[in-house]
């Protein structure tokens, strides 16, 4: 092929490595370990469930290492930094998956017959012990991995140069390993292994989640996927690079114009779906001119300059090449307000410091170019030269293979009995919402028994539900808080499809509004009478055409 980004590499950038020919021989390397974890546990006898916590010390599993096993007392419980929470009595088991993977598994005293492991999020290399602590409280053994890296924070990216083993781990392979090593370490505990097995993660946990529903489809028999990044090398580089270098100099908005816009947004279009509640239900159908607000007469922070003006339509729309093909979907109006808004992930409180320099910088930085001086603002998005790749894709060819989690074969998912529930913010800052719809409906194009019934029978196995009002992961004016995990077990366990999940918002401690989220492509409808504020007082329906 041509020469891959040729226009923004210097003499110093590294040519791509061959990433397909490495996983093979890490996926090789993998396998005939595995094999040996399933021989070894063959001849192991069990630990019985009275037998002390301690004697996993002992415990000796091939490829993996027990660092120490330790039983933790009902009461407030808080490793590391986390503040403490209220914990049942359970084992803490510290380990590795050789050479570097590191994970904990927390096995309760009164165990529900689960395991479910939980998602990184951002660049991870940490234990996610505030995932941990829901799942345990239920009674499932839980386990989370850093990936094999350690202490990397947002802006850390420098254990990657180097070390493809450990970007194949966090790039699509830690939590498969996470997932085998848990559940060998359950069933020596326990005596007998998971009667079900879950996962759940949002943003990267929720690319993690999609990586091990279309690598791994026999991993776990129910999955969570929230605001997945799944698309990671065209959300960092036409995401987080193409909104820092739309906000770069005279584009920039300032905290006070971006509640400027979000004000007059919510203006124009609140009232779209009939119910005036500070809340868009399907931003979509916001056509709202940001040009509206240009300055007539100079700046002033009643209005935007035509820079920012720019800036807003450029990040509203998302990238496209020189031939109009859309490279990455834009963000939708309506998330730019509140403590999780685009202060937060866009534009930041001065010039240059948005979320981009949290994780699309570091991860170009080090992952990508491995040069720690490379610059954001040479990223182009059409070849440099005819017959050249542009840097877009360039950096698909590079790493795709190993971060992306588009695949929209999911069959052997659904062969093997498993169920996938699918969440997205409409108002998420970050991650594109349209993203999650653009998966989903290319999954319903692939799976589909005959054309007319694929979203049926996607549905039979598969449904997305997109939350209005909520910001990335949590937050936001919505209805944002709601129990995915027992919609989901009720659909593994009882084979009830979840039509409808009842969300809350909370104000102060108290929930002041519930609203039901429907599967998409359906979405809540007031039904003309009683409390905007009353779940009851709604019914998912199709939208209009």
């Amino acid at each position: 092929m041509a020469t891959k980004g040729a226009g923004q590499l210097t003499a110093a950038s590294p040519k791509p490595i061959d990433t397909a020919a490495t996983i093979m021989r890490e996926s090789n390397r993998m396998t005939s370990r595995l094999v040996s974890v399933c021989v070894a546990l063959a001849a192991f006898p069990a630990f019985a469930q009275s037998q002390r916590c301690e004697e996993l010390n002992h415990l000796t599993l091939p490829g993996i290492s027990i660092r120490s096993a330790t039983p933790v007392a009902a009461g407030a419980f808080g490793p590391g930094n986390v503040a403490p929470r209220q914990v049942p009595s359970f084992c803490r088991v510290i380990a590795t998956v050789l050479p570097e993977v590191g994970f904990e598994v927390w096995l309760p005293a009164q165990w529900n017959r689960k395991y479910i492991g939980v998602g990184n999020g951002g660049l991870a290399g940490n234990i996610v012990y505030t995932a941990m602590f829901d799942p345990v409280n239920r009674g499932y053994a839980v386990s989370s991995t850093d990936t094999g890296h350690l202490g990397a924070n947002t802006n850390d990216g420098t254990w990657a140069i180097g070390h493809m083993d450990r970007i194949i781990n966090y790039g699509q392979r830690g939590v498969h390993e996470m997932a085998l090593a848990s559940k060998a370490i359950i069933k020596a505990f326990y005596t007998a292994p998971p009667a079900h097995s879950y996962f759940q993660g949002c943003s990267y946990g929720g690319k993690q989640a999609l990586t091990e529903v279309q690598r791994y489809p026999n991993d776990f028999d129910g999955v969570i996927a929230g605001d997945p990044a799944n698309w990671l090398t065209r959300h960092y580089s036409s995401g987080h690079i193409w909104m820092a270098q739309a906000v770069e100099g005279d584009g920039w908005l300032p905290p006070n114009k971006v509640q400027l816009l979000a004000d007059v947004v919510n203006a124009a279009c609140d009232v779209l779906d009939g119910v005036k509640d500070g809340v868009l239900n399907d931003p979509r159908r916001c056509h709202f001119d940001p040009a509206l607000l240009q300055c007539k007469n100079g700046d002033s922070p009643g209005c935007l300059t035509g820079a920012q003006v720019a800036a807003v339509r450029k990040i509203w729309a998302g990238p496209r090449d020189a031939e109009g093909q859309q490279l990455y979907p834009g963000l939708e109006p309506g998330g730019e307000a509140g403590p999780g808004g685009w202060v937060q992930w866009v534009t930041g409180t001065s010039p240059g410091f948005g979320g981009h320099t949290g994780l699309g910088l570091p991860f170009m930085k080090y992952i990508v170019y491995e040069n720690p001086q490379w610059d954001y603002r040479t990223l182009r998005y059409d070849p440099p030269a005819p017959g050249l790749e542009s840097d877009v894709e360039y950096i698909d060819d590079k790493v795709g293979r190993i971060f992306n989690a588009i695949d929209p074969d999911l069959r052997p998912f659904r062969a093997n009995g498993g169920k996938l529930l699918q969440y997205h913010g409409w108002s998420d800052p970050d991650i594109p919402p349209i993203n999650s719809i653009n998966y989903y409906e290319s999954v319903v194009r692939r799976v589909g028994r005959r054309s007319t019934y694929s979203l049926r029978d996607t549905k039979e196995f598969y449904r997305l539900f997109m939350v209005p009002g909520m910001q990335h992961c949590t937050g936001g004016p919505g209805a944002t808080r709601f129990d995915a995990l027992s919609a989901l077990e009720q659909w593994v366990e009882q084979g009830k499809p979840p039509e409808q999940i009842v969300a809350g918002r909370v104000t102060n401690g108290l929930v002041d509004r519930t609203r039901p989220l429907c599967a998409y492509p359906q979405e809540a409808k007031y039904k003309g009478s009683g409390s905007i504020d009353d779940a009851a007082n709604f019914a998912c329906a199709l939208p209009k055409e």
